[in-house]
């Protein structure tokens, strides 16, 4: 695991999140702030892994400051090996040592039980992402 660009999370997100839509929709906003991260796996030089954390609030949480999981997505020849967890576990180490208290993402419903295994509980009824689909906010304490 290791830092990358934003620009580096680019072919991954369409790829696995926004297939048969034009790049320029995986670009988002808060990409580029200093305050946000993105995260790669690789194997080899081949970028396998993606996910970013943005500094950002809920009104689901009361915690003054917390990171939201944005854009998680892992290359679907390694599915099922274990490297979204490694993901999140690699984000959450780096987000404690910042201090951060809590960890949440807009959860695809086909995800629900990835992030539950990791001790994310869902704290909001399911709504709709546009062009994306179904989705809960989960969050973890990290503290």
């Amino acid at each position: 695991m290791r830092y990358i660009s934003a620009e580096k999370t680019l072919e991954l997100r369409q790829k696995v999140l926004r297939l048969g839509k034009p790049q320029s929709s995986c670009i988002w906003k808060g990409d580029n702030l200093k305050s946000t991260m993105h995260i790669g796996a690789f194997v080899d030089s081949k970028c396998i892994g993606i996910l970013s954390l943005f500094e950002a609030n809920t009104d689901e949480l009361s915690e003054t400051k917390h990171y939201q999981l944005r854009g998680m997505a892992v290359d679907l020849e390694y599915r099922g090996k274990g490297i979204g967890k490694q993901l999140v576990n690699f984000s959450e180490h780096e987000l404690k040592a910042l201090g951060i208290p809590v960890l949440w993402c807009n959860a695809r419903i086909s995800a629900e039980e990835f992030y539950s295994k990791l001790s994310f509980k869902i704290i909001s009824k399911e709504f709709i992402v546009p062009d994306v689909g179904p989705h809960y906010k989960m969050s973890k304490s990290l503290i």
